[in-house]
């Protein structure tokens, strides 16, 4: 490891053993860092414990004195204004500004795996749990997400997502504004209603239609197997605040529908990579 690493990992290490800092979030530091999770999980381990308290010596007793008088001290500064969540955007990744360094994804897992399993994911920090999917190809890193197609009425009888389209039980629904969970479901924005998603082993219709005609945006969550979609963070993306490149992750005013972005992960690379070399053929 770098110096510059060395060090920022020893401050973690040493917050650790202070109590400054859970576990969990030493892990998620260390992962935010470019460690992977089993090397955090090792470094946790051998932070120094910290020593025993010193018994402090019996002092003889003071005598009164007048109290001192209070210090004037400055008001604290006012604090940041809220975020506004946002409706009708979209998430656009620049393929040429984005280093493949999983901060989006990262931030995404411990958002919605301590929502959902608060007492797994505690201690652990899994990737599964993401609904944006970083991936590496020859040359180009592509993010998977979901696009959020729309079907065409005049054309297919519908304007729904074809997820939402092919759900058995209606799981797949947009949340209206005003409703749902702030910085998690709401503005307009897909969720699952995970009471009534069947799950991966029971049905998957969601997963077969998106991969089969427009991209790969469906996940399933590691315990329960039930569907994950992006929810945009009702407005509030926590992977766009994660990047840390300006311009590699942008949530921006929804332009076109969003099948128009939709590509497999692996047709979406060929296509970068054309693009950016100028060369034909397979990556």
């Amino acid at each position: 490891m770098s110096q510059k690493l060395n060090e920022r990992i020893s401050e973690l290490q040493e917050q650790l053993r202070l109590g400054k800092i859970s576990r969990r979030d030493f892990l998620r530091y260390a992962s935010l860092l470019g460690l992977t999770i089993g090397t955090a999980e090792a470094l946790a381990a051998c932070a120094p414990k910290p020593p025993p308290a010193p018994t402090a010596p019996t002092a003889a007793p003071a005598k009164p004195t007048a109290a001192p008088a209070a210090p004037t001290t400055a008001p604290p500064p006012p604090a940041p204004p809220a975020k506004e969540a946002k409706e009708g955007h979209m998430l656009m990744f620049d393929p040429i500004a984005c280093t493949g360094c999983l901060k989006c994804a990262t931030a995404c897992a411990d958002k919605w795996a301590t929502e959902y399993f608060p007492d797994v994911a505690k201690n652990t920090m899994n990737l599964e749990f993401s609904r944006i999917r970083p991936m590496r190809f020859q040359f180009v890193d592509v993010v998977n997400v979901c696009w959020y197609c729309g079907l065409i009425k005049w054309a297919e009888g519908s304007e729904l997502t074809p997820c939402a389209q092919v759900c058995p039980t209606k799981a797949i629904v947009p949340v209206p504004k005003g409703e749902g969970k702030a910085g998690y479901t709401g503005m307009g924005y897909l969720t699952v209603d995970r009471g009534l998603c069947l799950g991966l082993e029971a049905c998957g219709r969601c997963l077969e239609i998106c991969e089969d005609q427009f991209a790969s945006g469906i996940s399933f969550d590691p315990i329960e197997k039930k569907a994950q979609i992006c929810e945009r963070c009702g407005g509030l993306p926590v992977c766009v605040d994660a990047c840390p490149e300006p311009l590699a992750l942008q949530f921006v005013p929804v332009q076109r529908n969003g099948r128009s972005y939709a590509q497999r992960p692996s047709d979406f690379a060929e296509s970068l990579y054309n693009r950016m070399y100028g060369a034909r053929g397979r990556v």
